[in-house]
């Protein structure tokens, strides 16, 4: 990392846990696994140390699957995500598995429609419609990318702007997915903010309520 840290990164730190246990979910071919990456990526360009672990085989074509990461200043002794303090869940059958396996105080952003109608919701809880935004810009393969603005904009988890540079390298030599990224990145971060401003996302490290 370089010594002429930007401000933006420095005030990102300033919110974070240490270490930050995140897990993204969702069904196969909701791009989890790419975001686990893109996440991991923008993570270590802010000067973390970053251990990724994703799911692989059968259960993730057919069925819930995730990737879980984990954030430290430090060398990073125990890489597994036990009760996380951060989880997307952009389906409901993920929202199922592994929705309380979280912290008490932990962030959950959930897409509006992955929650079941009897559920129970968490404390932190964020519902966004993060599919529905997605294909307002035509394209709903890129709610993955969105969803990663829409963190970041609730948790600053990751600077903003390490974020961009690590989807730019996700889309590096493909012209014509790098415009949609861009704006489902910028989305995400807006709707992000958004809630944020309204009372949800993390405030001082600990989350806060939004459900509407």
């Amino acid at each position: 990392m370089p010594d002429a840290m930007t401000a933006e990164v420095r005030a990102a730190r300033t919110m974070r846990r240490e270490p930050l246990g995140v897990r993204l979910s969702g069904r196969g071919g909701q791009g989890v696994m790419l975001a686990g990456a893109i996440f991991a990526t923008a993570a270590m360009y802010d000067g973390r140390h970053v251990v990724e672990t994703p799911t692989y085989g059968p259960e993730a074509r057919l069925g819930a699957t995730k990737v879980e990461i984990v954030l430290s200043e430090h060398e990073i002794a125990f890489p597994a995500v036990e009760k996380a303090d951060l989880l997307l869940c952009l389906s409901r059958d993920a929202y199922v598995k592994y929705g309380r396996a979280v912290a008490p105080d932990a962030l959950v952003v959930v897409d509006e429609t992955a929650l079941p109608t009897s559920a129970d919701l968490p404390p932190g809880l964020v519902r966004l419609p993060l599919r529905a935004v997605a294909r307002e810009l035509g394209a709903e393969m890129v709610t993955n990318v969105l969803a990663l603005g829409a963190i970041v904009g609730l948790s600053d988890a990751v600077s903003s702007r390490s974020l961009e540079r690590a989807v730019e390298e996700a889309v590096r030599g493909k012209d014509e997915l790098r415009e949609v990224n861009r704006r489902a990145l910028q989305a995400g971060l807006d709707l992000g903010r958004a809630g944020r401003a309204a009372g949800g996302g993390w405030a001082g490290g600990r989350a806060a309520v939004r459900r509407d």
